[in-house]
């Protein structure tokens, strides 16, 4: 027996660390916290979430590269950090591709056009019309990349100029929306569900290609005539680049086990997500696809890099 397969039979024999680029009560840190349950009680060691939000989760890339390359650090991270950043920074601390190994896919999820429920915008077209007639640009929060992304095409899509107030994460840029520091966010159903569920924001359409469940009403861009303004984000797990194939394969397994219980399933449903089964060579080339996809993004919205 190698001693590569020997690690991969006892793996994990110890604590797992799941480091996540967001704060608490993000899409990804909710995600994270049911998949760190399942590992617990799959493998039976403990697993703790470690939340390190900021620089678009450049941050957190980095605190999980020094660590040891054994897989009990992990990155549950999104296309921010693994297609997007690439794109929308001048200079990149890491090399996404090179000093990660993809390890599966976790949840595809879409964006929502939220507003206050009490902005005199009750569909996108009066929305558009709203900032066509403002003598002051109107204003979006972003919580992530790509809460931003979907915001710079929807604004270039819809011929409008619309300024943008960058978030640690997705809770705080709720809180000013409901305070009326800016005018819309595009969130992920999972933050924004119960303030919809009350009332105190408004859904005016879904950036995926067709309509979720949790929100039957709400149109999605393509149905309202805005063809470029598609997109969904994407949670995946990778891992430091160098760590045993085989532990990879086995953290693989860990993860599929989660995404095909049906309690993980009525959860992603009911924060308007989908489970992403990927094999680990599945989730690279995804990665390398949405990559070129951000590349895209940036030169059709004219986004300025940082």
């Amino acid at each position: 027996m190698t001693a590569q397969s020997a690690s991969a039979e006892t793996f994990p024999s110890r604590r797992v660390t799941l480091t996540v680029p967001f704060p608490a009560g993000s899409a990804t840190d909710g995600v994270t916290r049911h998949l760190a349950e399942s590992i617990q009680n799959q493998a039976g060691v403990t697993v703790l979430v470690e939340n390190k939000p900021g620089a678009d989760g450049n941050l957190a890339a980095l605190s999980v590269l020094k660590a040891d390359a054994d897989g009990y650090s992990v990155f549950v991270t999104t296309n921010s950090t693994h297609a997007a950043n690439v794109n929308l920074f001048n200079a990149m601390p890491f090399d996404p591709k090179a000093d990660f190994a993809p390890v599966a896919g976790v949840m595809s999820i879409p964006l929502l056009l939220t507003v206050k429920n009490d902005l005199p915008a009750r569909t996108v077209a009066e929305f558009v019309a709203l900032a066509k007639t403002r003598a002051q640009p109107l204003s979006f929060g972003s919580g992530n990349t790509s809460s931003r992304g979907a915001a710079e095409l929807f604004r270039y899509d819809a011929g409008i100029q619309m300024q943008h107030v960058p978030y640690r994460g997705m809770p705080q840029a709720l809180t000013d929306l409901l305070s009326g520091q800016i005018d819309c966010v595009f969130a992920d159903p999972a933050s924004a569900q119960g303030l919809i569920q009350d009332h105190q924001l408004r859904v005016l359409a879904v950036t995926s290609g067709e309509r979720i469940a949790s929100l039957p009403d709400a149109p999605t861009m393509k149905e309202i005539g805005l063809q470029r303004s598609e997109l969904t984000a994407w949670v995946g797990v990778f891992v430091r680049s160098g760590t045993p194939p085989d532990v990879v394969d086995r953290l693989n397994r860990l993860v599929v086990a989660f995404l095909e219980s049906a309690e993980t399933r009525a959860y992603l449903e009911s924060v308007g997500a989908k489970p992403f089964l990927t094999t680990p060579a599945e989730l690279g080339a995804f990665a390398d696809a949405d990559t070129r996809r951000w590349a895209q993004i940036v030169e059709i919205a004219k986004i300025e890099k940082k």
